[in-house]
Protein backbone atom coordinates (compact mmCIF):
# COMPACT_ATOMS: atom_id res chain seq x y z
CA UNK A 1 0.00 0.00 0.00
CA UNK A 2 1.42 3.36 -1.03
CA UNK A 3 1.56 6.40 1.21
CA UNK A 4 1.33 9.86 -0.33
CA UNK A 5 2.11 13.27 1.09
CA UNK A 6 -0.07 16.10 -0.23
CA UNK A 7 1.45 19.56 -0.74
CA UNK A 8 -0.40 22.63 -2.04
CA UNK A 9 1.66 24.91 -4.27
CA UNK A 10 0.56 28.32 -5.49
CA UNK A 11 0.51 28.22 -9.28
CA UNK A 12 -1.34 31.37 -10.25
CA UNK A 13 -2.78 34.73 -9.21
CA UNK A 14 -5.64 36.68 -10.71
CA UNK A 15 -6.72 40.25 -10.03
CA UNK A 16 -10.53 40.30 -10.01
CA UNK A 17 -13.42 42.69 -9.40
CA UNK A 18 -16.95 41.98 -8.21
CA UNK A 19 -20.23 43.58 -9.30
CA UNK A 20 -19.60 46.53 -6.96
CA UNK A 21 -16.12 47.17 -8.47
CA UNK A 22 -14.32 45.97 -5.33
CA UNK A 23 -10.95 44.48 -6.20
CA UNK A 24 -9.60 41.23 -4.83
CA UNK A 25 -6.92 38.63 -5.57
CA UNK A 26 -7.68 35.00 -6.43
CA UNK A 27 -4.96 32.46 -5.68
CA UNK A 28 -4.73 29.24 -7.68
CA UNK A 29 -3.33 26.18 -5.90
CA UNK A 30 -2.28 22.86 -7.38
CA UNK A 31 -2.13 19.79 -5.17
CA UNK A 32 1.08 17.80 -5.60
CA UNK A 33 1.11 14.22 -4.34
CA UNK A 34 4.51 12.82 -3.37
CA UNK A 35 4.85 9.07 -2.85
CA UNK A 36 6.66 8.40 0.40
CA UNK A 37 9.35 5.71 0.24
CA UNK A 38 12.56 5.17 2.16
CA UNK A 39 14.34 3.25 -0.58
CA UNK A 40 13.13 4.78 -3.84
CA UNK A 41 12.28 8.21 -5.25
CA UNK A 42 9.07 8.54 -7.26
CA UNK A 43 7.94 11.45 -9.44
CA UNK A 44 5.25 13.72 -8.06
CA UNK A 45 1.67 13.34 -9.27
CA UNK A 46 -0.34 16.43 -10.06
CA UNK A 47 -3.64 16.52 -8.20
CA UNK A 48 -6.63 18.84 -8.11
CA UNK A 49 -6.57 22.59 -8.76
CA UNK A 50 -8.38 24.82 -6.28
CA UNK A 51 -9.05 28.55 -6.05
CA UNK A 52 -9.33 30.87 -3.03
CA UNK A 53 -9.58 34.57 -2.43
CA UNK A 54 -6.64 36.06 -0.57
CA UNK A 55 -8.85 36.09 2.58
CA UNK A 56 -9.30 32.29 2.30
CA UNK A 57 -12.81 32.15 0.79
CA UNK A 58 -13.05 29.08 -1.48
CA UNK A 59 -14.07 29.67 -5.09
CA UNK A 60 -14.90 27.67 -8.19
CA UNK A 61 -13.91 28.68 -11.68
CA UNK A 62 -17.16 28.80 -13.62
CA UNK A 63 -15.75 29.99 -16.96
CA UNK A 64 -12.40 31.20 -18.23
CA UNK A 65 -12.86 34.76 -16.96
CA UNK A 66 -15.20 34.19 -14.00
CA UNK A 67 -14.99 32.88 -10.45
CA UNK A 68 -17.97 32.19 -8.16
CA UNK A 69 -18.19 31.60 -4.42
CA UNK A 70 -19.31 28.06 -3.58
CA UNK A 71 -22.74 29.28 -2.51
CA UNK A 72 -23.13 31.16 -5.83
CA UNK A 73 -23.89 34.47 -4.12
CA UNK A 74 -20.89 36.39 -5.44
CA UNK A 75 -19.21 36.45 -8.85
CA UNK A 76 -15.77 37.82 -9.69
CA UNK A 77 -14.52 38.91 -13.09
CA UNK A 78 -10.85 38.58 -14.05
CA UNK A 79 -9.14 41.90 -14.70
CA UNK A 80 -5.58 40.65 -14.95
CA UNK A 81 -3.97 37.24 -14.59
CA UNK A 82 -0.38 36.85 -13.48
CA UNK A 83 1.19 33.78 -14.99
CA UNK A 84 3.51 31.95 -12.66
CA UNK A 85 6.20 29.51 -13.76
CA UNK A 86 5.06 25.91 -14.19
CA UNK A 87 7.08 24.59 -11.28
CA UNK A 88 4.20 22.70 -9.70
CA UNK A 89 4.84 18.98 -9.45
Amino acid sequence: MSTYESVLQETGRFEVVDALDKTATVLEYTECLYRVSISKRYPAVRGAISYRLSDGTPLRRSKKGFFDTLDGMQRFFVVQGVEMPESAC
